[in-house]
């Protein structure tokens, strides 16, 4: 900035060599300025009277304006008077060091200060603005300026008038110095906030004001955080929210009086407190864990709370908080913003009951079940079934007995069927002696099935009225979807025309919307109970069909098979009773005894003297998601005494589809030492990603890729799988080998084992053992009346 001399005359534009340059420097607090001024500006005019003495031979007075403004009274006139400042005689030496020291320590300060510099004459209406203050007014560094053309440019108004009082009042004499804040409108247009703050150097003659030095200041950023600050605290006022303001430990800071009318504490009564102190009892330690991980993580928590009132009243709020942070990121306080929703939530409650929910069962309503019902079969993908159940001769009840028995005996049956259904399991009141649920995401017709003769045994028991005792009875009608209907009311529809069908039929029984479906279901329901019934008795045994090398023809291994001798149905093909396993869960009691009994058998064939390289056991992908799976197949080669490398497993591709899971549990078991064979390649997503990423050791040819062999495409596609194989560096095993040209095909194309009828068909323990000792088999045509073709 410019620090111009002037003499204690008429103000004068100041010679260039009478200007100090100093740039523009950060704000200092008034006192310390003013001081820092006072001591440099001693200094500066010790310096000017030096060179006065120089020029001219005698002293003559030379203040620099800036400076004089903050002179004492007495320092000012001996300094204009051309007089040294009192005890400085004799001492000019010394005194230009400390000047020097003063300017150094005068221009440290300005350089870090954040406002500009102004000199105004007041009578000749000069000008001048360092470059800082040019700037904060938007002037260009070499535009001409005056103080009438400046001040008409930028101030408007209210600020005009401000600053005309207050150029008057210094002109008059009425106090020296300047403290005006205006609003300017800068040339380019922009509006800012500006602060003058200076004082008034006199005439020493008339003591009147002649020129204001001092400093320019933007204050827009600071206005908008006041006026942001007042409406802010305008805001948090006159809420009707509740407001609280807390630290980082929930301690209290601050409180609106919406906050005292709610809670009925006073702001004396919890500031400094913790909010604690409203805590209901209500909820528990998660649900505060859950509250406090929101607003650590993301900053913000929302949700229904109940808190306690200093008269000890709970109430429900409904709270938002969200966290404070700090120039830095940092959390530093909370905000807590809440309603008091008692009344509200109650009144909300009670009109929602009474509309969708019956008050003699306090069931979902016709109007609730619709809505229920559209929401399950909404669900994309999902199966459900809708019961319809009718109580079975409760027109009687009412006839003989009243409606007040009838309504007891309602309210009994409706606590019957709830208690009989699972959890997840929807029930409703649909009218008088009607119930309907709905059954969500169920595997099959089975589930609805299992559920209604539930509903049924449960009915069937008498209930007590009075001292006496009524039986009664249910009939169900089933629909399902997506099979029997798309929406909701066809659905309910289906359900109701099944449940005539039931009435018809006798009573007391259940019946799907179709006649098929329904013996379909019984079947089923009868296949599941034996089947859990063959596990306990024993029913099931294996076969083993062998795996031949084609090159040499010798059996390698054997693939175990599981078939079930029922002593109703007779030999059960796998077909049937496998995929009712897996749907029902008894497929792992199951796996695990085919796996133990094949190890088993394994050991056995070893020890008589057959000489073969694996065992081969079908893994089902219910089996396979079993988190205990390897540790299970370890202990039963442990208990078993089968050597890991002799065991094989057998895995569809459809298993691999969660691939980070399936991998590891693969890797696990290879590392064990167990063979892993990918079973039915070709037939689902086949994807030679998997075959590079997973630890398989074998590919097994799907039969249906056999069949037509060497004839069609099939030709083309086994070769395909042959030569992928074989690149990847695994074994190749063709199923459903039947006859000779397909494995003269096969091991032409460097397929290296198969198995099918040609070589044999699924057979006993016995048989199997007599085979493998026979030593190689024939990989040509087979004999006549040949045992391998039996």
């Amino acid at each position: 900035m410019a620090i111009l001399a002037a003499s204690a005359g008429p103000a004068t534009a100041a010679a260039p060599q009478d200007l100090i340059e100093f740039p523009d420097l950060p704000a200092l607090p008034l006192g310390l300025f003013a001081g820092v001024l006072v001591a440099v500006m001693v200094a500066c005019g010790l310096i000017m009277r030096a060179r006065s003495r120089r020029t001219t031979g005698k002293p003559k007075a030379m203040i620099p304006a800036a400076f004089a403004a903050c002179l004492p009274a007495e320092a000012f006139e001996r300094t204009a008077m051309g007089l040294a400042p009192v005890g400085s005689e004799g001492s000019e030496g010394s005194e230009g060091m400390a000047l020097r020291e003063r300017e150094e320590r005068f221009d440290l300060a300005v350089r870090g200060s954040n406002q500009g510099v102004f000199d105004m004459h007041l009578r000749s209406g000069g000008l001048h603005l360092s470059p800082l203050a040019r700037d904060i007014l938007g002037i260009a560094p070499d535009a001409p300026i005056t103080v009438r053309s400046t001040f008409r440019q930028m101030l408007r108004g209210a600020d005009r008038r401000k600053v005309a009082v207050a150029r008057k009042a210094l002109v008059r004499g009425n106090g020296n110095r300047v403290d005006l804040d205006v609003q300017i409108s800068r040339p380019d247009g922009t509006r800012r906030n500006v602060r003058w703050q200076g004082l008034a150097t006199r005439d020493v003659r008339d003591h009147a004001s002649i020129r204001v030095v001092g400093m320019i200041t933007d204050v827009t950023a600071h206005k908008q955080s006041e006026r942001h600050l007042r409406l802010a605290a305008a805001v948090f006022a006159s809420s009707h929210d509740g407001l609280v303001v807390t630290d980082l430990d929930a301690v209290i800071s601050a409180v609106n009086p919406a906050f005292s009318q709610i809670t009925g504490f006073t702001e004396e009564e919890i500031l400094g407190k913790t909010m604690r102190i409203m805590h209901s009892g209500r909820h528990d330690r998660e649900f505060y864990r859950g509250m406090w991980a929101a607003l650590t993580s993301m900053g913000v928590w929302q949700g229904e709370i109940w808190n306690r009132r200093k008269n000890g009243e709970v109430f429900l709020q409904q709270l938002s908080i969200r966290t404070v942070y700090d120039e830095k990121g940092a959390p530093h306080n909370y905000v807590g913003a809440f309603q008091d929703i008692t009344r509200i939530k109650h009144s909300e409650f009670e009109l929602d009951r009474i509309a969708h929910y019956d008050p003699l069962t306090d069931l979902p309503n016709r109007t609730l079940l619709a809505s229920l019902l559209d929401l399950a079969v909404s669900r994309a993908g999902k199966s459900c079934a809708v019961l319809f159940l009718d109580l079975d001769r409760f027109k009687t009840v009412n006839d003989s007995l009243g409606h007040m028995a009838g309504d007891t005996v309602l309210k009994a049956a409706a606590e019957r069927i709830r208690a009989a259904l699972d959890t997840d399991a929807t029930l409703g009141h649909y009218g008088a002696d009607e119930f309907v649920v709905i059954l969500e995401e169920i595997e099959g017709p089975h589930d609805a099935a299992m559920a209604a003769t539930r509903l049924i045994d449960d009915l069937a028991r008498p209930f007590t009225v009075g001292d006496g005792e009524i039986y009664l009875g249910a009939s169900v009608g089933i629909s399902l979807h997506p099979l029997d209907a798309e929406d909701a009311a066809q659905l309910l529809q289906h359900a109701t025309t099944a449940l005539a069908e039931a009435k018809a039929q006798g009573r007391g029984i259940y019946a799907f919307y179709t006649q098929a479906l329904t013996r379909s279901a019984k079947v089923r329901m009868e296949m599941e109970a034996n089947l859990r019934r063959g596990l306990a008795r024993e029913e099931f045994r294996l076969n083993f069909q062998p795996v031949v090398e084609l090159a040499s023809g010798r059996i390698v291994g054997a693939e175990a098979l599981v078939r079930w001798q029922s002593p109703t149905h007779g030999l059960v093909q796998p077909n049937r009773f496998i995929p009712l396993a897996e749907e029902t869960g008894l497929i792992e009691p199951l796996g695990d005894w085919v796996l133990e009994e094949a190890c088993r058998q394994m050991v056995q064939w070893n020890a008589a003297g057959a000489d073969l390289d694996f065992i081969a056991v079908n893994l089902s992908p219910r089996q396979f998601q079993r988190g205990t799976l390897c540790e299970h197949m370890d202990d039963v080669l442990r208990r078993t005494g089968l050597p890991a490398a002799r065991l094989e497993v057998e895995i569809t591709e459809n298993v691999l589809f969660g691939a980070a899971a399936a991998e590891r549990k693969l890797h696990d078991m290879r590392a064990s030492g167990v063979r892993i064979a990918l079973d039915d390649f070709g037939t689902g997503y086949s994807s030679l990603a998997y075959l590079k990423r997973f630890p398989i050791s074998k590919l097994k040819i799907d039969r249906s890729f056999v069949h037509d062999l060497p004839h069609a495409a099939d030709a083309e596609i086994a070769t395909a799988i042959i030569s992928i194989a074989r690149a990847l560096g695994l074994d190749v095993v063709a199923e459903g080998i039947e006859a000779a040209e397909q494995c003269t095909f096969l091991k032409e194309r460097g397929c290296g084992y198969g198995q099918g009828y040609l070589f044999g068909r699924a057979m006993t323990s016995e048989r199997f053992l007599r085979l493998a000792l026979q030593g190689p088999l024939s990989t040509g045509a087979a004999p006549p009346g040949s045992g391998l073709l039996h």
